[in-house]
């Protein structure tokens, strides 16, 4: 096993409970938009893998929504219940993580958290330069040197120094 980083606990992943969603959702619309079975949806609330009566929530809180997402998205992808035990061992219930922030890591059986990409814009905008050079878009570079040109007399002196 390697070594095991204090900040690489799939707990930074999860949702804080009571937390209200902007655009609430129902647990059947959820169900919908994952391909999960409105009855192993409930089926999971009768096993004890969910927190909450999705029959008796209408709509759900931030915390909820992410437990049926990646519980349902768990039993998608072919989890059968004793699947289930053996990815969940080492996460605390309620099981409200993000899926878009842990990844289950197969050769340590254990979640961590997706490493932070750290997007330098910079860099992008260079290698674009490079493929609109490349493929000879003329008109696309005159247009943003354009804009570039637009934004710096747009600035005060004393900002372009």
């Amino acid at each position: 096993m390697s070594d095991f980083n204090r900040n690489d606990t799939p707990e930074a992943a999860r949702v804080i409970p009571g937390q209200q969603l902007l655009f609430t959702t129902s647990p059947r619309n959820i169900c919908e938009e994952i391909g999960l079975d409105w009855w192993a949806a409930l089926k999971l609330r009768d096993d004890g893998w969910i927190s909450f009566s999705p029959e008796m929530t209408p709509q759900l809180d931030e915390a909820q929504d992410a437990e049926l997402r990646f519980l349902g998205s768990l039993v998608v992808g072919g989890c059968d219940p004793a699947m289930l035990g053996k990815l969940l061992q080492g996460l605390e219930k309620p099981y409200s993580y993000r899926d878009s922030k842990i990844y289950y890591d197969w050769s340590e059986c254990r979640w961590r958290l997706l490493p932070e990409r750290s997007i330098k814009p910079e860099a992008i905008f260079a290698d674009w330069i490079d493929q609109l050079k490349d493929h000879g878009d003329a008109e696309t570079l005159r247009r943003l040197a354009d804009e570039i040109e637009d934004a710096l007399s747009g600035m005060e002196p004393s900002e372009l120094q």
